[in-house]
C-alpha cells in the first residue's frame, strides 16, 4: 500500500487493470449475438400430435356420428402412424380390472390402450376414418412421424333434422369462447351449457373454467379445480353460471397439465351445436363465418382484463353488397363498450343486411370474440342455430395451407372466405380416403370482400372412382400470387339443418423461436 501511495505510476496501473477486469467481464456476460444463439426463425416439422374429440351429442340410435382424419403426403418416403383410443370418464372402471373406488392412472391407461378405435394408418395422404355413433367418451388421436405434420380432424354428426361439426382440437392450458348467455328478453338465450374435458396425455391435470357475464365474473365451487388423471375425462354443467345473463366468455384453463375442451350449448329453441373455441384475447380479431338470410344475427365479446374496452366492429361483405345505406363499414364501425372483467353483445343484423359477412374486431384492450345465427324458417321461428368464432387467417410463410378433413356424403359443402385486405388466390384439391386426388379448383377472393364458395356454379367435384356414399377431404392452398391473408369458415347444409366450423391453418412445418439473447441460445 505505501508503494502505491509513493509511486504515481503505481495507482495509474491499478486503475487501467480494474478497467481491463470490467472489460473482460462484460464480454463474458454480453447478451447472446448471432454467434452464440440462433438469431434467425428457424422451422421443423412436427412428429408427435394429440388431438381430441368430446363423444356426440347424439346416439347412434338419432344419427350418424364420424371421425375423420387427414394428413398430407410431402416427402415420398413418409411414414408415421395415426391411432385412436377413447378416454374414460373420471372413475370409470376397467372392465377387465376389479372394480375400486378410485381407480389408478395405470388402470384408466390400460382401459384405453384395450378399446382402440379404427384401423391405425402408417402412410400420410389418406383419409382416416372411425364410426364413433356409439361412443360416449371423448377420443383421442395419437399421430406421430409424417401423420403429425400438417394434421386436421373433425367429427360430424348428422340426423334427420341436424347436422352439427366439432373439430378435434390439441390439449391446451387455456381455450377461450364467446357465446349468449341463458336470459334475454328476446330468448338469444341457451337453456344449457356443458363443458366436455379431457386429459388424453400421460401426467395429471387440474381444470379451472371462468365465466364472464354482462354482470361480471361467474363461477362455482364444482367449476374449480377439477382433478383429471392422465386418459381421463369429465363433463361439467354451467348452466347454473350463466343463466342470469345475456351474454358469456368462458375461459377454461388448467393449472397443470393440459386439456381438450369443447363446448355444448342447447339453445332455447332446442337446437344444439358445438361452440367452436376462439383465438386467445386480443386487440384485433378476425370472424368468418357470419352468415346471411333471415333471423338474429349477434357479435359477443368478452373483456377478461381489468379495463374496460371499447370495441370498434366493421362487416366484409360479399363484392356485389349494396354499400350505399351500409352500416358498421371500417370508415363508419359500431362500437360496443365492455365492462371489465364481463361480457357485452351488439346485433349484426343491419351491418350484414341478409349477406354474408366476415366480422372485424378492434379493441383497445385484449378481448375474446364469437358470432351466433339464428336461421329462421318461413314462418319466423327458430329452427337451427350456428356459432363462429375468431381464427387466425391463412397466410404467408408457414400458415399457407387448411384440411377439410371430414366432408361427409349427402350434405352440401360451402366456404365463406374473406380477405380483409388484399387480394386473394386459393386452390381447393378433394381427396379421396385412398389417396386419389380429385381436380384442383381455384378460387379468388378480392380485398375487401366476403366470398361464398361451394354453390351448384363453383363447387368442387369428389374425387374421381369414389363412391358417392362415402366421404373424402378437401386441401386448401394460399398460392404465391396471393397479396395477402384469408380467414375461413365452412359451413355444412342438409335440408333447414346447418352447422359453421372456423377452418384453421394446417401447416407442415411450424416455426421455432429465435433464441438469441437468451440462455437457450448458450445452450
Amino acid at each position: 500500500m505505501r508503494l502505491i501511495v509513493e509511486n504515481r505510476f503505481a495507482l495509474f496501473g491499478l486503475v487501467a487493470l480494474a478497467m481491463v477486469t470490467m472489460l473482460g467481464i462484460a464480454y463474458v456476460i454480453r447478451p447472446v449475438n448471432a454467434v452464440l444463439g440462433a438469431s434467425e426463425p428457424g422451422t421443423v416439422r412436427p412428429d408427435h400430435s394429440i388431438r381430441v374429440c368430446p363423444a356426440p351429442h347424439e346416439s347412434a340410435d338419432d344419427a350418424d356420428s364420424s371421425i375423420r382424419a387427414f394428413a398430407p403426403r410431402v416427402d415420398r418416403d413418409d411414414v408415421g402412424s395415426l391411432r385412436a383410443a377413447p378416454v374414460p370418464a373420471v372413475g370409470e372402471p376397467d372392465e377387465d380390472a376389479e372394480e375400486s373406488a378410485e381407480p389408478t392412472d395405470e388402470a384408466v391407461d390400460a382401459s384405453a390402450a384395450d378399446r382402440t378405435l379404427g384401423d391405425e394408418l402408417t402412410e400420410p395422404g389418406l383419409l382416416w376414418d372411425t364410426d364413433t355413433g356409439t361412443e360416449t367418451d371423448p377420443v383421442a388421436l395419437h399421430a406421430d412421424g409424417a401423420l403429425a405434420s400438417g394434421l386436421d380432424a373433425a367429427q360430424v354428426t348428422v340426423s334427420d333434422d341436424e347436422v352439427t361439426e366439432v373439430r378435434c382440437l390439441e390439449p391446451s392450458i387455456g381455450t377461450w369462447f364467446a357465446l349468449p348467455g341463458g336470459n334475454d328478453p328476446d330468448d338469444v338465450a341457451v337453456d344449457s351449457l356443458t363443458a366436455h374435458l379431457a386429459n388424453p396425455e400421460d401426467s395429471r391435470a387440474t381444470v379451472s373454467v371462468d365465466v364472464f357475464t354482462l354482470e361480471g365474473p361467474s363461477y362455482s365451487s364444482e367449476s374449480r379445480g377439477i382433478a383429471l388423471a392422465a386418459g381421463e375425462s369429465t363433463e361439467l354443467d354451467l348452466t347454473e353460471l350463466v343463466q342470469n345473463t345475456g351474454a358469456i366468455g368462458v375461459h377454461v384453463r388448467t393449472s397443470t397439465g393440459r386439456v381438450g375442451a369443447a363446448l355444448l350449448a342447447e339453445h332455447s329453441s332446442g337446437a344444439t351445436d358445438w361452440v367452436p373455441p376462439t383465438t386467445d384475447p386480443g386487440v384485433e380479431h378476425v370472424i368468418p363465418g357470419a352468415l346471411g338470410g333471415e333471423g338474429t344475427r349477434r357479435l359477443y365479446v368478452a373483456a377478461p382484463g381489468d379495463a374496460p374496452a371499447e370495441v370498434r366492429v366493421h362487416v366484409v361483405r360479399p363484392e356485389d353488397a349494396d354499400e350505399e345505406e351500409a352500416t358498421g363499414t371500417a370508415e363508419e364501425p359500431l362500437v360496443l363498450d365492455v365492462a371489465p372483467a364481463a361480457s357485452a353483445w351488439l346485433t349484426l343484423e343491419t351491418a350484414l343486411d341478409g349477406e354474408p359477412g366476415t366480422v372485424v374486431v378492434e379493441s383497445d384492450v385484449p378481448v375474446v370474440a364469437g358470432v351466433l345465427a339464428e336461421i329462421q324458417d318461413s314462418g319466423g321461428d327458430v329452427v337451427e342455430t350456428a356459432y363462429s368464432a375468431a381464427v387466425e387467417p391463412l397466410a404467408f410463410p408457414h400458415d399457407t395451407t387448411a384440411v377439410l378433413a371430414n366432408v361427409p356424403e349427402d350434405v352440401e359443402t360451402q366456404l365463406v372466405l374473406g380477405a380483409v385486405d388484399a387480394d386473394v388466390s386459393m386452390i381447393a384439391t378433394p381427396i379421396g380416403a385412398d389417396g386419389t386426388q380429385g381436380d384442383a379448383v381455384k378460387i379468388t377472393v378480392g380485398a375487401g370482400t366476403t366470398r361464398v364458395f361451394g354453390t351448384e356454379d363453383d363447387a368442387w367435384e369428389r374425387p374421381p372412382g369414389t363412391d358417392p356414399e362415402d366421404a373424402y377431404a378437401v386441401r386448401l392452398e394460399l398460392l404465391e400470387e396471393s397479396a395477402g391473408s384469408v380467414h375461413a369458415a365452412r359451413v355444412l347444409r342438409s335440408g333447414e339443418a346447418l352447422s359453421v366450423a372456423p377452418v384453421h391453418p394446417a401447416p407442415v412445418r411450424v416455426e421455432l423461436p429465435v433464441v438469441r439473447d437468451s440462455m437457450v441460445g448458450v445452450v
